[in-house]
């Protein structure tokens, strides 16, 4: 089918975390299991996993515990914790009855780089960007370069590497993008920008 793609699954309760991982094919292989309290970051690096699947029981994740070297998909049951957790840094989120076929294709577009918001929270994108509601100001064909990068998952040491700029410069940059964008970080910048059809992923 595809190239394996192993991930670390969160979820606080062991029921859960046994559901969710006979919902996932072979080729997606839980190589860890662990609560919320754990630390992801550990779990990520010593496992060889390429994704997390987090599941969002108990309220958003914050962004310090979303900081993993792997895209991060959040099982959200409601809008508001999807919104805290794509601005906490989640690549997508889906809500938390989404089906084994379902789960594998986000899993596997976050490993491609791209960002995925559950139709059913559409309005999360519409209360993010009104329809018409466009930046504060144009973005700079520069800008636009470092938002197409930033839609990939790239650090700002990548942008720099990848643009031929400074570190110091790329994160200009991306902060520029931000308040241009209005939002709340690099996650929720793609997903407005998606929104207002400036990136097309």
């Amino acid at each position: 089918m595809f190239p394996d793609l192993p991930i670390v699954l969160v979820a606080d309760d062991p029921l859960v975390r046994g559901g969710l991982t006979a919902l996932l094919p072979d080729e997606v292989p839980v190589v860890r299991a662990v609560g919320t309290d754990g630390d992801i970051a550990v779990s990520v690096a010593t496992s060889g996993a390429e994704a997390v699947l987090w599941d969002a029981d108990h309220g958003a994740p914050e962004a310090r515990q979303l900081d993993v070297e792997v895209p991060v998909v959040v099982l959200a049951a409601d809008v508001d914790v999807a919104a805290r957790a794509l601005g906490a840094g989640a690549r997508a989120v889906l809500q938390r009855d989404a089906d084994g076929a379902r789960l594998t294709a986000c899993l596997l577009a976050v490993r491609a780089g791209l960002v995925v918001v559950d139709e059913r929270f559409d309005e999360l994108i519409r209360a993010t960007h009104p329809s018409g509601d466009g930046p504060t100001e144009p973005l700079t064909p520069r800008e636009e370069e470092v938002l197409e990068l930033l839609a990939e998952g790239r650090s700002n040491r990548e942008i720099a590497i990848a643009l031929d700029i400074s570190p110091h410069t790329a994160k200009f940059h991306v902060d520029r993008i931000l308040l241009k964008l209005d939002a709340s970080g690099r996650t929720d910048a793609v997903v407005r920008a998606v929104r207002l059809g400036i990136l097309r992923l």
